[in-house]
């Protein structure tokens, strides 16, 4: 089935009598749901997939005879016209991966999260990068950063500032 529904402007998708998925009238790719709740940085996301099994994942398979393999990727641009670039500056957040779960009140509350950011200057072809770890601990309201790789190569943990000898692994106590 297919219907247009005057009453919320949504184009809804459906097989065997069932609702399937819909786009809403902001441009939302809805699938198992009509509710858009934020995820937990606040954010609405433009695909909302929701189920009760593992309906509610999504799966990326490449099949081909050489040794690429399927990707996500997750980009920023400056520039708020799609299609058009402007370079990013050091300390953007280039994309995260936030992982969530239902405190009994919403399921916003963040446990975990990885991020990526650029670690020094940009330029033609050089997008230098590092990558952090967060987790939230028992008890505390939001995440906490727990372990930074750096451009450099360094591996931080507990800390956000290299001490020692400046080898590749510091071992940091707040």
């Amino acid at each position: 089935m297919l219907i247009y529904d005057h009453s919320d402007n949504s184009l809804r998708f459906g097989s065997n009598h069932s609702e399937r998925a819909r786009i809403d009238s902001s441009g939302r790719l809805l699938i198992g749901t009509s509710d858009v709740d934020p995820v937990s940085d606040g954010e609405v996301s433009k695909l909302i997939i929701k189920g009760t099994d593992s309906t509610a994942s999504a799966s990326f398979t490449r099949h081909s005879a050489d040794a690429g393999g399927t990707g996500l990727y997750l980009g920023k641009s400056r520039n708020a016209t799609i299609g058009s670039n402007t370079i990013v500056q050091s300390g953007d957040e280039l994309g995260r991966i936030t992982f969530s779960g239902d405190d009994g009140t919403n399921i916003n509350t963040m446990g975990a999260k990885i991020a990526s950011y650029v670690d020094g200057t940009p330029g033609e072809n050089d997008m230098p990068g590092r990558l952090v770890f967060y987790t939230t601990a028992d008890g505390a309201a939001s995440v906490s950063e727990r372990l930074r790789i750096t451009a450099e190569g360094k591996v931080l943990v507990g800390g956000t500032s290299v001490v020692g000898n400046g080898t590749n692994l510091e071992v940091l106590h707040s």
